[in-house]
């Protein structure tokens, strides 16, 4: 293993996007209007372009992937395109449909699908997911996981489909910790016990390394019953109780107890040198250092509730496409994130199965299914928190972050931190 809306003002074990798909199949087949269109509009050879952001091997296996697609559906040729990090991708996916151009496909990030929305750069998936011909069962909109399918929805139409996802879990030295802490305060206790502090700072080791960021908070907020926005409209509320308490526990063990490494690089280098113990960052399968000295992975441990985040990419269909191209990119990514292909595509590059039954193929029984502790990393993924997928967020965040950073080196305290983000987010938001 390598190193609802919760965020929305519901939890994740409550309503979130898979119950919206279900919902949205349901509805449309009790109206008459599911297995709308006609079998096929593709009549002759068309050639789509998938933008990705993979790289090695995992770009290898998208180019073998298509063509297996492509000896399936004879008819279709899809073309791989390395387009740089999601983020950067979804950019130039915009600039490139407003253009009038672009590819068929592209793999986004998540936090990137409100403006491309608000772009017209993307296609709602309703009238494909409907069609009696080539799209879903309402089986399948049950199988994907309720956090991932939520990141992909909004306005009442699921806009992506969920593809490349991490998990955050608990990643540590087992020769240091030979238990893995369980909840906050085994947590707390831990990190004290493992700090060995030094005159030399060079030389103190820290029972817990983090980066000072808003992911960071949002886990402990989650985890503390609390939510990024509430009401309707949403509005953000972060600095409420649960937030303070979250953030303040971050800053007890930074600041009181003097038992964690704040960092704004990766944390995981801290852990694999041994200036700390225990680390919380998104992991893959398998958890190793660069010297392949195996580490160890646990679940997160948990607050009042459990919660953690599997931050990823999505795949969509760009806007500006013809029928038949929307067809085929259609007919692609629902091959591509079918239960063996995720469980082949989790297997081969570490991230997590997307769907349910990706955990029942015997690829994935015979390699990550085997190991006990990462299938309980996989398990987290239940009650995943989705985060805002509003346009504002990526701003929002990135006030958060800095909020948290301010505290963790005790600048402020959790109340004016908190309220002060919360001030600028209604800035960002507008209204």
């Amino acid at each position: 293993m390598a190193a609802g809306t919760p965020g929305r003002g519901r939890t994740a074990a409550g309503p979130g996007g898979a119950a919206l798909m279900v919902c949205l199949c349901l509805h449309l087949f009790l109206s008459g209007c599911i297995g709308a269109g006609p079998e096929t509009v593709i009549t002759s050879p068309v050639t789509i372009t998938f933008w990705h952001a993979q790289e090695g091997q995992a770009a290898a296996l998208l180019e073998k992937l298509a063509a297996e697609f492509s000896s399936e559906e004879p008819l279709i040729t899809v073309e791989c395109v390395y387009r740089g990090e999601p983020a950067a991708l979804a950019t130039a996916v915009a600039e490139a449909v407003a253009g009038g151009g672009g590819p068929a496909v592209a793999e986004v990030s998540e936090a990137s699908l409100a403006s491309l929305r608000a772009a017209g750069a993307v296609r709602p998936l309703e009238r494909f997911m409907v069609n009696r011909h080539y799209g879903f069962d309402v089986s399948d909109t049950e199988d994907f996981w309720p956090c991932l399918v939520e990141s992909n929805t909004a306005d009442g139409q699921v806009w992506g489909l969920p593809f490349s996802h991490e998990v955050y879990a608990l990643v540590y030295r087992p020769d240091l910790v030979p238990e893995p802490p369980k909840t906050w305060d085994d947590l707390r206790e831990a990190a004290t016990a493992l700090t060995v502090r030094s005159p030399d700072p060079a030389r103190s080791s820290f029972g817990l390394a983090v980066r000072a960021d808003a992911d960071l908070f949002c886990l402990f907020l989650y985890q503390n019953g609390g939510a990024l926005q509430a009401g309707d409209p949403p509005r953000y509320c972060f600095n409420d109780a649960a937030g303070v308490v979250a953030l303040d526990f971050l800053y007890e063990l930074s600041c009181m107890r003097r038992s964690v490494l704040v960092t704004m690089g990766d944390p995981l280098e801290a852990v694999v040198d041994g200036r700390a113990a225990m680390t919380i960052v998104p992991v893959r399968w398998p958890v190793r250092d660069p010297g392949l000295t195996s580490l160890a992975a646990a679940p997160l441990p948990s607050g009042v509730r459990r919660a953690t985040l599997a931050p990823g990419s999505s795949l969509v269909i760009c806007a500006g496409r013809s029928p038949a191209e929307e067809e085929a990119a259609w007919r692609f990514i629902r091959w591509l994130t079918g239960p063996e292909n995720a469980a082949r595509w989790a297997v081969a590059t570490g991230y997590v199965p997307v769907r349910r039954s990706a955990l029942e193929e015997p690829v994935w029984r015979a390699g990550p299914g085997r190991d006990p502790a990462f299938s309980e990393i996989v398990a987290q993924i239940e009650w995943a928190a989705a985060l805002p997928d509003v346009q504002s967020w990526p701003e929002v965040k990135e006030r958060l972050s800095a909020a948290v950073y301010a505290r963790l080196f005790g600048q402020v305290n959790s109340s004016e931190a908190l309220l002060d983000a919360v001030l600028e987010a209604g800035v960002a938001s507008g209204p």
